[in-house]
C-alpha cells in the first residue's frame, strides 16, 4: 500500500486480499467502505486531525452519515486507488468525498461521509475546529448528493437477532466500528441472488461489548429498483442505532 498527496487530495493504493471477497470472488459494500474508511484515516494523520489528535484534546471523530454507491465490485487481487479529501462543512459536519479507481482508470465507486466532533466528557457534537473546517473550503461538487433525507424507521416489533457485540467489533472509542453496522445490514438479504450496490447509512447511537444486535427490514425481493428500509436495534430491540437505505442488483 503506498499513499501520495495531490493539493488536497490523497491517494491510497490496495491490492484486493482473499480475505475482503465473498462466494463471488467479488469485493462487497463493507470491504468498499473499509478501503474509504482506511483511506480517511491515513489522511486524517497526514493532516494532523487523526482521532488519535482528537483524544489529546478531549474530543473524538464520530460518523453521522455515510453514502456509498458502487459501479462495479473489484475481484480478488485486483489493483485499486481510492482518492479522498474533506470537503465543504457547514459548522456542524465535516464532509468528506472519495472515489475508487481501477488501476487503469476506470471509477468504480463514489462516496459521501459526514462527520461530527464529539467532546467526550459531554458526550455531545461540538462546532467542527476551524482549522478542519477550512481544508475543504473551495472544494468542488461532492461526488454524491448531499442528502438530509430522514430515512424511515422500521417497526421493531419482531427484529430478527443478528449478533453479541464482541471485542473484535470495536473500534478506538470502545464503540462498535462503523463498517460493522453494514456488515449486520447488508449481510442478512434474503435474496441471495441480489447484492447491495448502494447504501445511505444513518449512525443513531453507539453499539457497546455485550450489547444484543437487532434488524428489522422492508425488503423488495426482486425488485431491483426498489430500496430496501432496514432499522439496527440493540438492547432487547427498543434502541435504535442505525437506519439505512439501500438498494440492491
Amino acid at each position: 500500500m503506498k499513499e501520495n498527496k495531490t493539493d488536497n487530495k490523497y491517494t491510497t493504493r490496495f491490492q484486493i486480499r482473499s480475505y475482503e471477497v465473498d462466494e463471488t470472488g467479488e469485493t462487497s459494500m463493507p470491504t468498499i467502505c473499509n478501503l474509504f474508511q482506511e483511506s480517511a484515516g491515513l489522511h486524517a494523520h497526514e493532516l494532523n486531525f487523526d482521532i488519535s489528535d482528537l483524544f489529546k484534546k478531549g474530543m473524538t471523530w464520530i460518523l453521522y452519515q455515510l453514502h456509498v454507491k458502487i459501479e462495479k465490485f473489484p475481484k480478488r487481487w485486483d489493483n485499486v486507488v481510492v482518492k479522498t479529501w474533506p470537503s465543504a462543512g457547514d459548522g456542524i459536519r465535516a464532509f468528506r468525498d472519495y472515489e475508487l479507481f481501477a488501476d487503469d482508470g476506470e471509477k468504480l465507486a463514489a462516496g459521501l461521509s459526514q462527520w461530527m466532533v464529539l467532546d467526550l466528557k459531554k458526550k455531545r457534537p461540538v462546532k467542527i475546529p476551524k482549522e478542519i473546517l477550512q481544508l475543504g473550503a473551495g472544494s468542488e461538487i461532492h461526488v454524491l448528493d448531499e442528502s438530509r433525507e430522514n430515512i424511515e424507521t422500521i417497526s421493531g416489533k419482531e427484529p430478527d437477532y443478528i449478533t453479541k457485540v464482541g471485542r473484535q467489533d470495536l473500534d478506538m472509542n470502545n464503540h462498535v466500528n462503523n463498517v460493522k453496522y453494514v456488515e449486520w445490514i447488508t449481510g442478512h438479504q434474503g435474496d441471495v441472488s441480489l447484492k447491495c450496490n448502494e447504501l445511505k447509512i444513518q449512525y443513531i447511537s453507539e453499539a457497546r461489548l455485550g450489547d444484543k444486535i437487532y434488524l428489522s427490514g422492508k425488503q423488495y425481493s426482486g425488485q431491483r429498483s426498489q430500496p430496501h428500509v432496514h432499522t439496527l436495534f440493540s438492547g432487547s430491540g427498543e434502541k435504535i442505532i442505525a437506519k439505512s437505505k439501500s438498494f440492491w442488483r
